[in-house]
Protein backbone atom coordinates (compact mmCIF):
# COMPACT_ATOMS: atom_id res chain seq x y z
CA UNK A 1 0.00 0.00 0.00
CA UNK A 2 1.81 3.43 -0.96
CA UNK A 3 2.06 5.69 1.60
CA UNK A 4 -0.49 8.47 0.65
CA UNK A 5 -2.86 5.62 0.73
CA UNK A 6 -2.43 4.75 4.22
CA UNK A 7 -2.22 8.10 5.81
CA UNK A 8 -5.66 8.53 4.62
CA UNK A 9 -6.90 5.42 6.56
CA UNK A 10 -5.17 5.88 9.58
CA UNK A 11 -5.60 9.97 9.74
CA UNK A 12 -8.20 9.50 12.65
CA UNK A 13 -5.56 7.28 14.92
CA UNK A 14 -2.25 9.26 14.23
CA UNK A 15 -1.38 12.96 13.55
CA UNK A 16 0.19 13.60 10.62
CA UNK A 17 3.14 16.59 11.60
CA UNK A 18 6.34 15.30 10.09
CA UNK A 19 9.81 16.17 9.77
CA UNK A 20 12.94 14.81 8.86
CA UNK A 21 15.80 13.02 10.77
CA UNK A 22 18.44 11.72 8.96
CA UNK A 23 20.95 11.50 11.13
CA UNK A 24 19.31 8.78 13.07
CA UNK A 25 19.70 5.65 10.62
CA UNK A 26 23.05 4.70 9.24
CA UNK A 27 21.65 3.62 5.91
CA UNK A 28 18.46 5.46 4.84
CA UNK A 29 16.63 8.68 5.34
CA UNK A 30 13.86 8.60 8.01
CA UNK A 31 10.45 10.53 8.31
CA UNK A 32 9.64 10.75 11.42
CA UNK A 33 7.09 11.78 13.86
CA UNK A 34 8.12 12.78 17.61
CA UNK A 35 4.54 12.22 19.55
CA UNK A 36 3.23 9.22 20.78
CA UNK A 37 0.72 8.77 17.94
CA UNK A 38 -0.50 5.27 17.86
CA UNK A 39 -4.02 4.23 18.54
CA UNK A 40 -4.25 3.44 22.45
CA UNK A 41 -6.71 0.53 23.36
CA UNK A 42 -8.27 -0.40 26.77
CA UNK A 43 -8.41 -3.77 27.35
CA UNK A 44 -9.92 -4.00 30.89
CA UNK A 45 -13.14 -5.43 29.21
CA UNK A 46 -11.45 -8.69 28.22
CA UNK A 47 -10.29 -9.57 31.76
CA UNK A 48 -12.74 -12.99 31.61
CA UNK A 49 -12.78 -15.27 29.39
CA UNK A 50 -16.04 -15.89 30.29
CA UNK A 51 -18.37 -14.67 26.97
CA UNK A 52 -21.13 -12.74 27.96
CA UNK A 53 -21.70 -11.18 24.27
CA UNK A 54 -21.87 -7.95 26.05
CA UNK A 55 -18.42 -6.04 25.14
CA UNK A 56 -17.96 -2.67 23.93
CA UNK A 57 -18.34 -2.59 20.58
CA UNK A 58 -16.38 0.87 20.02
CA UNK A 59 -13.10 -0.28 21.75
CA UNK A 60 -13.59 -3.88 19.45
CA UNK A 61 -14.12 -1.33 15.82
CA UNK A 62 -11.06 0.86 17.53
CA UNK A 63 -9.11 -2.57 17.55
CA UNK A 64 -10.15 -4.01 14.54
CA UNK A 65 -8.89 -0.59 13.07
CA UNK A 66 -5.58 -0.01 14.51
CA UNK A 67 -4.62 -4.29 13.69
CA UNK A 68 -5.97 -3.15 9.83
CA UNK A 69 -4.43 0.17 9.17
CA UNK A 70 -1.70 0.26 11.35
CA UNK A 71 -0.61 -3.47 13.38
CA UNK A 72 0.76 -0.94 16.36
CA UNK A 73 -1.25 0.24 19.23
CA UNK A 74 -0.51 1.12 22.69
CA UNK A 75 -2.39 -1.43 25.21
CA UNK A 76 -3.67 -0.06 28.54
CA UNK A 77 -5.65 -1.77 30.70
CA UNK A 78 -3.54 -4.92 30.56
CA UNK A 79 -3.68 -5.57 34.02
CA UNK A 80 -0.37 -4.80 34.52
CA UNK A 81 1.29 -3.15 37.39
CA UNK A 82 3.28 0.19 36.94
CA UNK A 83 5.65 -1.17 39.76
CA UNK A 84 6.00 -4.72 38.23
CA UNK A 85 7.25 -3.27 34.90
CA UNK A 86 9.26 -0.59 36.25
CA UNK A 87 11.40 -3.39 38.13
CA UNK A 88 11.50 -5.44 35.52
CA UNK A 89 13.61 -2.87 33.23
CA UNK A 90 15.64 -2.37 36.84
CA UNK A 91 16.76 -6.02 36.98
CA UNK A 92 17.39 -5.98 33.35
CA UNK A 93 19.52 -3.00 33.12
CA UNK A 94 21.55 -4.42 36.75
CA UNK A 95 21.54 -7.73 34.49
CA UNK A 96 23.61 -5.68 31.85
CA UNK A 97 25.57 -3.58 34.14
CA UNK A 98 27.17 -6.99 35.06
CA UNK A 99 31.13 -7.53 34.46
CA UNK A 100 31.35 -8.56 30.97
CA UNK A 101 33.35 -11.72 32.39
CA UNK A 102 29.73 -12.97 34.33
CA UNK A 103 27.36 -12.44 31.23
CA UNK A 104 29.67 -14.35 29.18
CA UNK A 105 29.43 -16.87 30.85
CA UNK A 106 26.10 -17.37 30.02
CA UNK A 107 26.98 -16.40 26.47
CA UNK A 108 24.09 -18.39 23.84
CA UNK A 109 27.27 -18.72 21.62
CA UNK A 110 27.83 -21.62 24.00
CA UNK A 111 25.11 -23.52 24.06
CA UNK A 112 24.53 -23.43 19.86
CA UNK A 113 25.42 -27.08 20.25
CA UNK A 114 24.07 -28.68 23.58
CA UNK A 115 21.52 -27.64 26.22
CA UNK A 116 24.22 -27.96 28.65
CA UNK A 117 27.70 -26.65 28.81
CA UNK A 118 29.78 -28.00 32.04
CA UNK A 119 27.65 -27.19 34.72
CA UNK A 120 25.54 -24.88 32.94
CA UNK A 121 22.38 -25.35 31.59
CA UNK A 122 20.97 -23.65 28.24
CA UNK A 123 19.94 -24.23 25.28
CA UNK A 124 20.07 -22.55 21.46
CA UNK A 125 19.06 -18.90 21.65
CA UNK A 126 19.19 -18.35 25.38
CA UNK A 127 21.17 -16.62 27.15
CA UNK A 128 23.61 -13.21 27.07
CA UNK A 129 24.58 -11.93 23.22
CA UNK A 130 26.85 -9.01 23.26
CA UNK A 131 26.80 -6.17 21.20
CA UNK A 132 27.02 -7.37 17.52
CA UNK A 133 25.90 -11.11 17.69
CA UNK A 134 22.73 -10.24 16.51
CA UNK A 135 22.05 -9.40 13.15
CA UNK A 136 19.34 -8.29 10.89
CA UNK A 137 19.50 -7.60 7.36
CA UNK A 138 23.28 -8.75 7.02
CA UNK A 139 24.20 -6.37 9.44
CA UNK A 140 25.19 -6.62 13.02
CA UNK A 141 22.72 -5.09 15.74
CA UNK A 142 24.16 -2.64 17.89
CA UNK A 143 22.41 -3.90 21.19
CA UNK A 144 23.02 -6.53 23.82
CA UNK A 145 20.80 -9.02 24.55
CA UNK A 146 19.55 -11.66 26.81
CA UNK A 147 16.95 -13.90 25.29
CA UNK A 148 14.48 -16.27 27.70
CA UNK A 149 12.37 -19.21 26.18
CA UNK A 150 9.65 -21.05 27.39
CA UNK A 151 11.02 -23.78 29.78
CA UNK A 152 8.94 -27.34 29.33
CA UNK A 153 8.71 -29.03 32.54
CA UNK A 154 10.74 -32.35 32.58
CA UNK A 155 7.49 -34.73 31.88
CA UNK A 156 5.77 -32.32 29.31
CA UNK A 157 4.94 -34.19 26.10
CA UNK A 158 6.98 -32.23 23.46
CA UNK A 159 10.02 -33.03 25.84
CA UNK A 160 9.50 -36.29 26.49
CA UNK A 161 9.15 -37.32 22.53
CA UNK A 162 13.24 -36.35 22.19
CA UNK A 163 14.30 -38.85 25.00
CA UNK A 164 16.85 -41.00 24.20
CA UNK A 165 14.33 -44.07 23.61
CA UNK A 166 13.07 -42.19 20.58
CA UNK A 167 16.35 -41.10 19.23
CA UNK A 168 16.55 -43.16 15.65
CA UNK A 169 12.48 -41.57 14.86
CA UNK A 170 12.97 -40.00 12.07
CA UNK A 171 9.11 -38.62 12.18
CA UNK A 172 9.93 -36.54 15.03
CA UNK A 173 9.25 -32.60 14.74
CA UNK A 174 12.81 -30.62 14.07
CA UNK A 175 12.52 -28.90 16.84
CA UNK A 176 14.55 -30.54 19.63
CA UNK A 177 16.74 -27.96 20.39
CA UNK A 178 14.09 -25.65 21.61
CA UNK A 179 12.02 -28.43 23.20
CA UNK A 180 14.47 -29.54 25.42
CA UNK A 181 16.28 -26.53 26.53
CA UNK A 182 16.79 -24.19 29.57
CA UNK A 183 17.50 -20.85 30.20
CA UNK A 184 20.63 -20.49 32.23
CA UNK A 185 19.68 -17.87 34.58
CA UNK A 186 22.71 -16.19 36.53
CA UNK A 187 22.90 -17.79 39.80
CA UNK A 188 24.85 -14.17 40.41
CA UNK A 189 21.67 -12.55 40.54
CA UNK A 190 18.70 -14.08 41.53
CA UNK A 191 16.67 -11.51 41.49
CA UNK A 192 16.74 -11.42 37.47
CA UNK A 193 14.95 -14.71 37.71
CA UNK A 194 12.60 -13.76 40.29
CA UNK A 195 11.38 -10.59 38.40
CA UNK A 196 11.38 -11.89 35.21
CA UNK A 197 9.36 -15.41 36.24
CA UNK A 198 6.70 -12.90 38.03
CA UNK A 199 6.97 -10.70 34.57
CA UNK A 200 6.21 -13.73 32.46
CA UNK A 201 3.05 -14.80 34.28
CA UNK A 202 1.76 -11.30 34.50
CA UNK A 203 2.40 -11.23 30.45
CA UNK A 204 0.57 -14.18 29.63
CA UNK A 205 -2.57 -13.10 31.26
CA UNK A 206 -2.17 -9.69 29.68
CA UNK A 207 -1.59 -11.75 26.15
CA UNK A 208 -4.33 -13.63 26.62
CA UNK A 209 -6.57 -10.94 27.47
CA UNK A 210 -5.71 -8.88 23.90
CA UNK A 211 -6.18 -12.03 22.23
CA UNK A 212 -10.18 -12.12 23.39
CA UNK A 213 -10.01 -8.79 22.15
CA UNK A 214 -8.70 -9.40 18.79
CA UNK A 215 -10.80 -12.73 18.31
CA UNK A 216 -13.74 -10.26 18.54
CA UNK A 217 -12.42 -7.85 16.42
CA UNK A 218 -12.24 -10.60 13.65
CA UNK A 219 -16.23 -11.65 14.32
CA UNK A 220 -14.77 -14.92 16.21
CA UNK A 221 -15.77 -16.42 19.11
CA UNK A 222 -14.11 -14.83 22.66
CA UNK A 223 -11.34 -17.87 23.75
CA UNK A 224 -11.74 -18.62 19.32
CA UNK A 225 -7.60 -18.97 19.87
CA UNK A 226 -7.55 -20.28 23.43
CA UNK A 227 -6.43 -23.39 22.72
CA UNK A 228 -3.82 -22.60 20.11
CA UNK A 229 -1.99 -20.70 23.28
CA UNK A 230 -2.71 -22.02 26.67
CA UNK A 231 0.45 -23.71 26.77
CA UNK A 232 2.79 -20.32 24.89
CA UNK A 233 6.12 -21.51 24.03
CA UNK A 234 6.99 -17.56 25.08
CA UNK A 235 10.09 -15.71 24.48
CA UNK A 236 11.38 -12.53 26.65
CA UNK A 237 14.28 -10.73 25.24
CA UNK A 238 16.10 -8.24 27.82
CA UNK A 239 17.91 -5.63 25.72
CA UNK A 240 20.16 -2.94 26.12
CA UNK A 241 20.58 -0.32 23.35
CA UNK A 242 23.87 2.06 23.92
CA UNK A 243 23.80 5.81 23.38
CA UNK A 244 25.71 6.75 20.90
CA UNK A 245 27.41 9.85 18.77
CA UNK A 246 25.93 10.89 15.32
CA UNK A 247 29.15 10.68 13.71
CA UNK A 248 29.35 6.89 14.86
CA UNK A 249 25.96 5.95 13.72
CA UNK A 250 27.18 5.49 10.34
CA UNK A 251 29.06 1.96 10.02
CA UNK A 252 29.45 -0.63 6.94
CA UNK A 253 29.26 -3.64 9.98
CA UNK A 254 26.23 -1.81 11.40
CA UNK A 255 23.10 -1.39 11.26
CA UNK A 256 20.64 -0.07 14.15
CA UNK A 257 20.37 -0.59 17.22
CA UNK A 258 18.16 -3.40 15.58
CA UNK A 259 16.92 -3.17 11.72
CA UNK A 260 14.10 -3.12 10.32
CA UNK A 261 12.20 -5.80 10.52
CA UNK A 262 8.53 -7.45 10.92
CA UNK A 263 8.12 -9.70 14.38
CA UNK A 264 7.86 -13.48 12.67
CA UNK A 265 5.42 -14.94 15.65
CA UNK A 266 1.80 -13.98 17.12
CA UNK A 267 1.65 -11.11 19.63
CA UNK A 268 4.39 -8.61 20.73
CA UNK A 269 4.46 -6.46 23.70
CA UNK A 270 7.20 -4.03 24.41
CA UNK A 271 8.13 -2.56 27.71
CA UNK A 272 10.67 0.23 27.40
CA UNK A 273 12.17 2.82 29.57
CA UNK A 274 9.84 5.94 29.70
CA UNK A 275 12.59 8.33 28.73
CA UNK A 276 13.21 6.61 25.88
CA UNK A 277 12.64 9.11 22.64
CA UNK A 278 12.78 8.65 19.03
CA UNK A 279 13.91 4.60 19.35
CA UNK A 280 11.29 2.73 18.06
CA UNK A 281 10.22 3.10 14.54
CA UNK A 282 6.89 1.85 13.45
CA UNK A 283 6.73 1.90 9.34
CA UNK A 284 4.12 3.48 7.54
CA UNK A 285 4.61 2.59 3.79
CA UNK A 286 5.54 -0.40 1.53
CA UNK A 287 7.66 2.05 -0.95
CA UNK A 288 11.62 2.77 -1.37
CA UNK A 289 11.39 5.96 0.53
CA UNK A 290 10.90 4.93 4.47
CA UNK A 291 8.22 6.92 6.07
CA UNK A 292 8.17 6.08 9.77
CA UNK A 293 6.11 7.06 13.35
CA UNK A 294 8.03 7.08 16.50
CA UNK A 295 6.13 4.99 19.19
CA UNK A 296 6.92 6.18 22.27
CA UNK A 297 6.26 5.14 25.69
CA UNK A 298 3.11 6.41 27.19
CA UNK A 299 1.48 6.87 30.57
CA UNK A 300 -2.34 7.22 30.05
CA UNK A 301 -3.96 8.20 33.49
CA UNK A 302 -1.42 6.91 35.32
CA UNK A 303 -0.86 3.76 33.97
CA UNK A 304 2.03 2.72 31.62
CA UNK A 305 1.17 1.93 28.42
CA UNK A 306 2.74 -1.24 26.27
CA UNK A 307 3.29 -1.23 22.76
CA UNK A 308 1.75 -3.85 20.89
CA UNK A 309 1.81 -5.24 17.29
CA UNK A 310 0.94 -7.82 14.66
CA UNK A 311 3.23 -10.87 14.00
CA UNK A 312 3.64 -12.65 10.70
CA UNK A 313 1.61 -15.50 12.03
CA UNK A 314 -1.27 -13.62 13.12
CA UNK A 315 -0.92 -11.62 9.59
CA UNK A 316 -1.38 -14.79 7.78
CA UNK A 317 -4.30 -16.21 9.32
CA UNK A 318 -6.33 -12.74 8.52
CA UNK A 319 -4.81 -13.58 5.25
CA UNK A 320 -2.86 -10.10 5.77
CA UNK A 321 -6.11 -8.10 6.80
CA UNK A 322 -4.32 -7.62 9.68
CA UNK A 323 -0.88 -6.26 9.19
CA UNK A 324 2.40 -7.48 10.42
CA UNK A 325 4.29 -3.87 10.22
CA UNK A 326 7.98 -3.65 9.55
CA UNK A 327 9.95 -1.76 12.03
CA UNK A 328 13.07 -0.92 14.09
CA UNK A 329 15.28 0.56 16.69
CA UNK A 330 17.65 3.16 16.78
CA UNK A 331 20.04 4.14 19.15
CA UNK A 332 19.41 6.86 21.62
CA UNK A 333 21.75 10.02 20.99
CA UNK A 334 24.73 10.97 22.67
CA UNK A 335 23.77 12.51 25.39
CA UNK A 336 20.49 10.35 26.10
CA UNK A 337 21.17 7.26 28.08
CA UNK A 338 21.00 4.07 27.39
CA UNK A 339 17.89 2.73 26.33
CA UNK A 340 16.41 -0.65 27.80
CA UNK A 341 13.13 -2.86 26.92
CA UNK A 342 11.96 -6.00 27.96
CA UNK A 343 9.89 -6.99 24.89
CA UNK A 344 7.44 -9.55 25.55
CA UNK A 345 6.71 -11.75 22.58
CA UNK A 346 2.99 -14.04 23.22
CA UNK A 347 3.58 -17.19 21.08
CA UNK A 348 1.92 -20.16 19.96
CA UNK A 349 2.06 -23.32 21.70
CA UNK A 350 5.48 -25.54 21.08
CA UNK A 351 3.11 -28.20 19.21
CA UNK A 352 0.59 -26.06 17.96
CA UNK A 353 0.20 -27.27 14.03
CA UNK A 354 -0.44 -23.86 11.76
CA UNK A 355 -0.05 -22.39 8.34
CA UNK A 356 2.89 -19.82 7.92
CA UNK A 357 2.42 -18.87 4.46
CA UNK A 358 0.92 -19.94 1.41
CA UNK A 359 3.44 -21.55 -0.30
CA UNK A 360 4.88 -24.32 2.77
CA UNK A 361 2.40 -26.78 4.14
CA UNK A 362 1.27 -26.71 7.91
CA UNK A 363 4.18 -27.25 10.49
CA UNK A 364 4.54 -27.05 14.06
CA UNK A 365 5.17 -23.41 15.56
CA UNK A 366 8.75 -24.86 17.05
CA UNK A 367 9.68 -26.06 13.94
CA UNK A 368 8.89 -22.63 12.33
CA UNK A 369 10.45 -20.93 15.09
CA UNK A 370 13.97 -22.79 15.57
CA UNK A 371 14.09 -22.24 11.78
CA UNK A 372 13.99 -18.40 12.50
CA UNK A 373 16.59 -19.13 15.72
CA UNK A 374 19.18 -20.68 13.70
CA UNK A 375 19.36 -17.54 11.12
CA UNK A 376 19.68 -14.86 13.85
CA UNK A 377 23.24 -14.92 15.07
CA UNK A 378 26.93 -14.57 13.52
CA UNK A 379 28.86 -15.66 16.37
CA UNK A 380 31.68 -15.66 13.85
CA UNK A 381 34.48 -12.97 14.67
CA UNK A 382 32.49 -11.25 16.69
CA UNK A 383 33.76 -7.82 17.78
CA UNK A 384 31.70 -6.48 21.14
CA UNK A 385 31.84 -3.71 22.17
Amino acid sequence: MRSSALLKQIAPLVSRTWYRLSSVTAHSELLLHTDPVLPVIDFSSFASKNDTNDYPRDIIEKLANACEHVGFFYAIGHGISNELLQRTLSVTRQLFNLDSKIKNQYASRSFVNSPKVGNLLGGLGRGYQSVGENVTNSLRDRHEGFDLYRELDTNHPARLQFNKKNSSNKNLPDYREMAIGWNPWPKEFPLFKETINEYKSEMLQAGARVMRGIALSLNLPLNHFESTFNDSFWVIRCIRYPSVYPEDMKSPEYGHGCGEHADYGWLTFVNQDLDSRNCLHVRTNDTSKATYVSADPIVVEEQIALTCNIGDILAFITKNKYRSTRHCVVNPVKPARERVSTPFFFEPNIDAKLRINDTTPECYYGEYLINKVRNNFNYDNNQTQ
